[in-house]
C-alpha cells in the first residue's frame, strides 16, 4: 500500500465515523491494513506532520491491555498515541 493509498482509506474511515467524532483507534487500523510496523508508523506521522490528522492518546490508557498498548504509535515526544482523526 502507497503512502496515498494509505491516506485516502484512512480519510475514508475517518468519514465513516463521523458520528463518533471521526476517531479511528490506531491498534484496530493496524489490523485492517497491510503494512509492516515501521511503514505504518512512519506514513501516520507523515499525516500528522502534513497536518492532515490529529493524534490522540487513550483517556485511561493505564488500563489498556499489554496487546493493545503493543499497537499503539509512540511518538518522538513519548506520548503513546490510540486514536486518529482526519482533519
Amino acid at each position: 500500500m502507497t503512502y496515498e493509498e494509505f491516506k485516502e482509506f484512512l480519510r475514508q474511515e475517518g468519514e465513516l465515523r463521523a458520528t463518533q467524532g471521526g476517531l479511528v483507534p490506531i491498534p484496530e487500523l493496524r489490523l485492517r491494513v497491510p503494512l509492516d510496523r515501521e511503514t505504518f508508523d512512519e506514513y501516520v506521522l507523515r499525516l500528522h506532520n502534513e497536518r492532515l490528522v490529529h493524534l490522540l492518546s487513550h483517556v485511561d490508557g493505564a488500563k489498556l491491555s499489554e496487546t493493545v498498548r503493543q499497537d499503539l504509535i509512540v511518538h518522538p515526544s513519548g506520548a503513546m498515541l490510540y486514536w486518529i482523526r482526519w482533519l
